[in-house]
């Protein structure tokens, strides 16, 4: 860990980076006229949900890394009575999510940046996963999450059944789509090419792992959508909770 002095939480990221210039393949036809960001979850788009949960941690500088159907989201957020300041880095071309944070570091300001995912709603405290990085002292943090099983799950003993388990959380860890990154990370930055295959294998030993078991939900099929409006309410009552 590092071992300088901590910063106050005052001086804790005020930006995230929302990664949402993807086509939504799998929820087509819905994404063919609006981007995946702003498919309404109950009564509110994803991106929405999104930030109102970085506003509830002081983040209130939001810069969309965006492209399929820009437009719909900047048209959203222009008339948007949430007290942050919304912005735009649009990609001329596709450049994965890692060209997408390379470009959009542009535009941040201070040394660290919280980066998303535009498809992912999670209850996870984001002064702790400061609290984390900040103290890790590497140049990123990537956040992971135990994903649950879909199915039941048999354990036996030469041939018996000896208990049931129904949907019970996997053993391993899986990026759950939320970083901390330093701006020392942008040289490792690839201009065309994904995060997780391009650049995080090459800083293994230089990123931190924080594990969370916080509420989280990915918005990625019809299924998924589905199951996160049965969801919904109870992050919407987390949300409006005091810290």
């Amino acid at each position: 860990m590092n071992s300088g002095a901590m910063p106050s939480r005052s001086e804790y990221p005020k930006t995230a980076v929302v990664l949402c210039g993807g086509l939504g393949e799998r929820l087509r036809p819905i994404t063919e006229r609006i981007p995946k960001a702003m498919i309404p979850v109950r009564n509110r788009p994803i991106a929405e949900w999104q930030v109102r949960w970085l506003l509830k941690f002081g983040v209130d500088n939001v810069i969309f890394a965006c492209g399929h159907l820009y437009e719909k989201i900047a048209e959203y957020f222009g008339r948007s009575d949430l007290k942050a300041k919304f912005h735009y880095s649009v990609e001329k071309e596709k450049v994965g999510t890692s060209g997408a944070v390379k470009q959009a570091f542009s535009m941040v300001g201070g040394n660290a940046t919280y980066v998303l995912n535009g498809d992912v709603l999670c209850a996870l405290n984001l002064y702790e996963l400061a609290d984390f990085h900040f103290a890790m002292g590497k140049l990123g943090t990537i956040a992971v999450t135990q994903l649950r099983s879909p199915y039941g799950i048999c354990e036996s003993f030469n041939g018996v059944l000896e208990r049931f388990v129904e949907k019970p959380l996997l053993p391993h860890w899986m990026n759950s789509g939320i970083y901390v990154f330093n701006k020392g990370i942008v040289p490792s930055l690839v201009d065309k090419g994904d995060l997780e295959r391009d650049v995080f294998p090459k800083l293994a030993g230089l990123l931190a792992v924080y594990m969370t078991r916080s509420r989280w939900m990915t918005v990625d099929t019809a299924k998924d959508l589905k199951e996160s409006e049965t969801q919904i309410k109870d992050y919407e009552d987390w949300l409006e909770q005091p810290i």
